[in-house]
């Protein structure tokens, strides 16, 4: 990288046929949207929100598969604070490790 900083935000981001077992492991899920289609809908939203301030949108998957041993192995609850927490991480990885614009989807 050129030394410039650059700003990352990381979104926790859900693949459709996903959607359902997400909401089925999450202690929050009454603030998740019931469907994947309105959840893509406000998601997209707030990435072309960031993307016109110019900050770079790292999408983190959440597999529902992995994301509770996940949350476990860090001491934390399967709810919004974990998922923020791995998108973090996934930016902060991206960012770390050289990006280029055209492997952040």
């Amino acid at each position: 990288m050129n030394g410039i900083p650059v700003e990352a935000i990381g979104m926790a981001w859900y693949k459709p046929e996903h959607y359902g077992a997400i909401l089925g492991i999450m202690a929050d899920r009454d603030k998740l949207p019931v469907s994947f289609h309105v959840w893509r809908m406000n998601a997209e939203t707030g990435e072309k929100k960031y993307r016109r301030e110019g900050k770079i949108v790292v999408r983190a998957y959440i597999d529902p598969e992995t994301f509770p041993d996940w949350c476990r192995s860090r001491g934390l609850n399967v709810d919004a604070k974990a998922r923020t927490r791995f998108a973090v991480e996934i930016a902060k990885h991206y960012v770390e490790s050289g990006y280029r614009n055209d492997e952040i989807n």
